[in-house]
């Protein structure tokens, strides 16, 4: 397992295998951005850990070469981060990544470019908000058969105001792709939660497919628990778990421990 650390001590790699290369860029000194490059070769995992950095700004660079597949596992617990994010998929490669967050402010963009024929990417984000969040996804099919499943998930409490906004592209002529977004959020202030879908697609052989929901848990699924005996805030946090857990393989223990923070 490759780790990689970004914290008050600075960006570094914690434990690392030869199935990848990286580089850090000082920061620019007039935006005060860093410029992380990972450039990944064989079939291996990344776990990438951020806490307690304010006002972080970073440019993150992952390249995944042809027919490899590769598993990012990343967490943000506490502070404020601006990130961009740029994924480069080429022939034949899988990404697949796990985000869970718990930060105090943060603002991301992630931009896919699927460059290569099959290249496939899973991506699920999970999120508890306490405050302002905006996440911005450009998602390009740039080779035929290629394959992205985006997938939000967010919990929206106390001061939180959660923004998903995914825009994916297939050009004409690039044929036989498919397109998947789906985003949720669980609402639990009467604060505004935003999701916008966006797909823009110029070719008919391509199955293309959105879904967006915002609110809170239905009465028939709390009603059903309180029915067994389980009481109205211990039943919204057994659903939370579930909710937030789902498709999590790795900071599970994480998850469960932020969600008895709030709901403990």
């Amino acid at each position: 397992m490759n780790k990689l650390k970004i914290n008050n001590k600075g960006v570094y790699l914690e434990s690392k295998d030869d199935s990848l290369s990286f580089a850090v860029e000082d920061a620019n000194k007039f935006l005060g951005v860093q410029t992380v490059k990972i450039k990944i070769s064989n079939n291996t995992d990344l776990a990438i850990e951020c806490e307690g950095i304010n006002d972080g700004k970073f440019d993150i660079c992952i390249n995944v070469l042809s027919g490899v597949h590769v598993n990012i596992y990343e967490f943000k617990n506490s502070g404020k981060y601006k990130f961009q994010y740029k994924y480069y998929l080429e022939e034949n490669s899988y990404l697949n990544v796990e985000k869970v967050i718990n930060a105090d402010k943060i603002h991301e963009m992630t931009i896919i470019n699927l460059n290569g024929e099959n290249a496939n990417i899973d991506y699920n984000l999970k999120t508890i908000s306490k405050n302002k969040e905006k996440y911005n996804f450009l998602v390009y099919h740039n080779a035929s058969k290629t394959v992205s499943n985006i997938r939000n998930s967010g919990v929206n409490i106390l001061n939180g105001e959660i923004e998903f906004n995914v825009s994916s592209f297939v050009p004409n002529d690039i044929k036989k792709c498919d397109v998947n977004q789906s985003a949720r959020i669980i609402n639990m202030t009467d604060n505004t939660c935003t999701i916008k879908p966006n797909l823009f697609i110029d070719e008919e052989d391509v199955v293309a497919n959105h879904s967006a929901l915002i609110g809170t848990f239905s009465f028939d699924e709390i009603f059903y628990l309180e029915s067994r005996g389980i009481n109205k805030k211990e039943a919204e946090r057994l659903l939370i778990r579930g909710f937030l857990m789902k498709g999590i393989t790795y900071h599970g223990e994480s998850i469960k421990k932020i969600i008895d923070q709030y709901w403990g």
